[in-house]
């Protein structure tokens, strides 16, 4: 998906929380610093509008202090589960290969990233405490971000 695409479905997504008067919005993204930047600049907006929103982060990257607003609540995940990042990385060797000057194989780098995110979700979700603080924050609204 382009710039101008996630750009567009930004807009819709805060237009129409802004006129259904949606209070409570929780952003779960992919575990990648772009990522968390990105939806934490989304969140922002919508915090800005008085909504609470909520940003689900892996504790290694809430070390990092991604998100600078203080408004946006961080609900942390995966403490057992290390450096997401960190593996997604390592298993998809997106990164290597990209600096190495080695020809894209987009088929197969998905493969390789879908597969650790389907091991990292499967994880996730058996956490029943982070599932349970999801559900008892009762959404008005779930922004959900996928990896193929």
């Amino acid at each position: 998906m382009d710039y101008k695409s996630l750009l567009s479905i930004t807009v819709i997504i805060v237009t129409v929380i802004k006129t259904t008067n949606a209070k409570t919005v929780v952003f779960y993204p992919p575990p990648l610093t772009s990522y968390i930047i990105y939806h934490a600049n989304v969140a922002e907006a919508l915090a800005s509008f008085g909504h609470d929103v909520w940003l689900c982060v892996p504790q290694s990257l809430v070390k990092k202090g991604l998100v600078k607003d203080k408004s946006i609540k961080i609900l942390e995940y995966g403490e057992h589960l290390g450096d997401l990042e960190k593996k997604i990385y390592k298993s998809s060797r997106v990164l290597d290969r990209f600096w190495a000057g080695e020809a894209s194989q987009e088929i197969y780098d998905m493969y390789r990233a879908g597969t650790e995110y389907g091991k990292i979700a499967i994880a996730i979700l058996s956490d029943k405490n982070f599932v349970d603080n999801v559900r008892n924050l009762k959404a008005d609204l779930f922004v959900l971000e996928s990896i193929p």
